[in-house]
């Protein structure tokens, strides 16, 4: 799982970035996404941006998954 504080501000610029340069649209307050075979559910709420891996392809571990993540954020 990742955490990541943000405001609602920030949430919503990052939002905006890897809209555009990831092609992940998180709208809302939460949802889930999905990008070459990892799946994810995702959560802002009282300023924390929760992130949890749900699939992934077997070759990756969780914690490489979650780099990747928090490098697009």
């Amino acid at each position: 799982m990742i955490q990541i504080p943000l405001t609602e501000e920030q949430f919503r610029s990052k939002a905006a970035q890897i809209a555009a340069k990831q092609g992940i649209s998180l709208n809302g307050n939460a949802g889930t996404i999905e990008k070459m075979g990892v799946k994810a559910d995702w959560v802002y709420e009282a300023g924390m941006l929760t992130i949890t891996i749900v699939d992934k392809p077997f070759f990756l571990s969780e914690a490489a998954v979650e780099d990747q993540l928090k490098k697009f954020l």
